[in-house]
């Protein structure tokens, strides 16, 4: 009989974490069905989300997984469980491919473009290989031995992987998408995808990939997702990739035993690793040795077994939040253990006691995320995070902290705090999208050393204002810090967000971010920019060719509206990108435009300082008479688009690019005046070019033959 009840109440207990692990703390419902012991689920309602109760402070895909509206995990594969029961289509608008190919005759609606004063015309990288066109969250990086060879990382709806796409020309020519494996032993990936070169020109893209974990409870088990820091090399450039190999992994723990009543005493905790960020530098102490750096904060969520009378329950759970360190000295073939760069901060419900072995947690509400390290030219190691402090995340105050490493990643010093900020909450009050990351630190070092970060946070002397950008820097190796500096020079409260940073190897710190300031709905945005060539102390854009001197300048040439973007503008993913050269700034972003007359439609948009050549089109022959079949070739448009062909403002013909972005048209001209007539193709992302047709025979001259042949008969019939 007391085996039996030990067997009920691990059983109930095993409920009782199913269901706290698949709904937020404050959440009621119905418990889950109970998993069989010892048999392993078929059944996707037994495969429980162990992210929901920290599902507003991790990564976006996690966070979508969390609130059962990630779009790959919607879609039925066979042989693949799914991880929620509803269809996409029963909660969101229609989803395309690409623009909406319109008749002919109706007129042509694209977003024609209004190009920046300063940046290349923009570019779409990504492609669609599904009705899911959905990419977000870009990394970029530059290979350290050919400026012009880019590699950008992206999450990818059309695949249940991320997505690399290379350019070769400093971003004018892509080629993609080449996938990015998750985890064999894993489900999906998790996103968060983030790209680094080595210096012999091996690139790396590291990354989420999300698993199912048996965990027991007595004598029941249960499942729930678990996390690995994936991390996949590229020895041709980001055109293979090998199978990714796992830098760190979460795991279930249930720490639980019998007490001398046959009670189950003990904890439960459930993992979560996040956020994962990289970068690649000198050993400080051994010659010649590169070292791979991959940062990432782990989540811990901890429930001790309580009794009410002699019925088991769940206290009100722990979350322990960390942020660690792992490295590699062999190309990413082998990885160290975790280290803690910095102290493990705690996010508690209710009333909680200070536990035996957690005399370095602190706080009772507190979350650290997005840890981001750095390598200066001393091989020292730098990692930089936001800590939420004690009044909960997403409100009131935040902070950053550094910490330093001299040894390669093996042990970190005390972390400094470095400032402090008004933090933003979950998302915008005037829009759909979380950016809660945006005031994650962007940390970039310079060539003599300098420490820059840039974020964005609430302005303090404006209350409507939800977020601006600013700069800090260090120039002593990170011991001292300056006051915050505001980069965007809008005189409104226009909402700034997702800042990046990078420093050219001529020390110029180039700045771009999200920007509403130009939209008076306050929900489209473009991209901004700005740089500085003087460690931080001035700001600002001239072009002395252009007569342009601004503090700040418009990158995108069409704005993007979030609503247009991800289902219902819930996501925009957590980062953007920037990566410098010399003289130059590459840039990417989530861009929305196709989604302005189709469905739902995000991409990533790319430009560059330097002009990038503009669409061209050939037709021949040029001339003809009214009704000559004409020859029309387009170069220089985007890949895999509806394009339109346009003859004196009559959409004649519409067809689709090939991957090379080229157009082939055989048509015939309409009739009409004699004379010069514009030709002009148009592709759906707002890309044109034009020339003309010299119309040698058309209605005038139908007409004036007519008027002669009435003249002539006029004159017959009076004789």
């Amino acid at each position: 009989m007391q085996r039996k009840m030990r067997a009920a109440a691990g059983l109930l207990l095993a409920t009782m974490v199913l269901l706290m692990s698949a709904l937020p703390v404050q959440a009621q419902g119905p418990a889950p069905e109970l998993p069989e012991r010892g048999k392993v689920s078929k059944n996707p309602e037994d495969i429980q989300n162990l992210a929901a109760p920290i599902a507003d402070v991790i990564s976006g895909p996690a966070w979508l997984m969390a609130e059962g509206v990630d779009p790959r995990a919607w879609i039925d594969r066979p042989g693949w469980n799914t991880l929620t029961r509803q269809q996409l289509s029963s909660v969101v608008g229609p989803l395309t491919s690409g623009d909406a190919l319109q008749g002919a005759g109706l007129g042509v609606l694209v977003p024609y473009r209004d190009p920046a004063p300063a940046f290349s015309r923009d570019l779409l990288v990504t492609r669609d290989f599904s009705n899911t066109p959905l990419q977000t969250e870009p990394d970029i990086a530059v290979n350290p031995l050919d400026p012009d060879h880019i590699v950008l990382g992206t999450i990818d709806y059309n695949f249940p992987n991320n997505t690399a796409y290379v350019s070769i020309d400093g971003g004018v020519n892509w080629d993609g998408p080449r996938q990015v494996k998750y985890l064999r032993k894993d489900r999906v990936s998790g996103g968060d995808p983030v790209v680094e070169f080595d210096s012999e020109g091996n690139v790396y893209m590291g990354s989420i990939s999300i698993g199912i974990k048996e965990y027991t409870v007595g004598n029941a088990v249960g499942f729930a997702l678990v996390s690995s820091i994936s991390l996949s090399r590229s020895e041709d450039g980001g055109y293979t990739w090998e199978e990714p190999v796992s830098t760190a992994r979460s795991e279930v723990t249930s720490d639980v035993t019998e007490d001398l009543t046959g009670r189950m005493r003990g904890t439960i905790t459930l993992g979560f690793l996040d956020k994962p960020w990289m970068t690649t530098g000198l050993h400080p102490t051994i010659e010649d040795q590169e070292v791979i750096y991959v940062t990432y904060v782990e989540f811990n969520t901890s429930y001790d077994i309580l009794y009410i009378g002699e019925i088991p329950t769940l206290g009100s759970p722990r979350v322990d939040t960390t942020p660690r360190l792992v490295y590699s000295m062999d190309q990413g073939a082998t990885w160290s253990d975790p280290v803690a760069a910095g102290p493990t901060v705690r996010r508690t419900y209710g009333e909680v006691s200070e536990t035996e072995g957690q005399a370095n947690t602190i706080g009772t509400k507190r979350v650290v995320q997005g840890p981001v390290p750095v390598v200066d030219s001393e091989g020292n190691v730098f990692v930089a995070w936001i800590d939420s402090t004690d009044d909960e995340s997403q409100k009131g105050l935040g902070e950053f902290y550094i910490a330093k490493s001299t040894d390669g990643g093996e042990s970190f010093g005390d972390p400094k705090r470095i400032a402090s900020f008004l933090e933003p909450g979950f998302r915008p009050r005037n829009a759909y999208f979380r950016y809660w990351a945006s005031a994650f630190p962007k940390l970039a070092v310079g060539p003599e050393d300098e420490l820059y970060v840039v974020y964005t946070a609430i302005p303090p002397d404006s209350e409507t204002d939800e977020g601006d950008i600013f700069f800090i820097r260090s120039l002593d190796g990170g011991k001292r810090w300056s006051q915050p500096k505001q980069l965007n020079h809008d005189t409104g409260t226009a909402l700034q967000f997702f800042p990046a940073v990078d420093v050219g190897p001529d020390g110029v710190i180039h700045v771009m971010w999200g920007d509403m300031r130009d939209d008076p709905v306050e929900t489209r945005y473009h991209i901004y920019y700005t740089r500085s060539s003087d460690q931080g102390d001035t700001w600002g854009f001239e072009l002395p060719e252009l007569n342009l001197s601004v503090g700040d300048t418009r990158v995108t040439d069409f704005p993007s509206n979030p609503n247009k973007g991800f289902p219902r503008g819930l996501f925009l993913g957590d980062y953007f990108a920037i990566a410098a050269i010399e003289d130059e700034a590459y840039i990417a972003w989530a861009d929305t435009r196709l989604g302005e007359y189709g469905g739902y439609n995000q991409k990533i948009g790319f430009t560059r300082q330097r002009s990038i050549p503009n669409p061209e089109i050939f037709i021949s022959p040029n001339a003809g008479p009214a009704g000559e079949q004409i020859t029309v070739q387009g170069h220089g448009f985007q890949p895999l688009i509806n394009y339109y062909l346009l003859v004196g403002g009559t959409e004649v013909a519409a067809g689709r690019t090939d991957d090379l972005g080229r157009i082939t048209a055989n048509v015939f001209v309409p009739v009409s005046g004699e004379g010069a007539h514009a030709v002009t193709l148009v592709d759906g992302s707002g890309n044109f070019a034009s020339t003309s047709f010299y119309m040698e025979f058309g209605f005038d001259n139908i007409k004036s033959i007519s008027d002669q042949l009435a003249e002539l008969l006029a004159q017959l019939g009076g004789d």
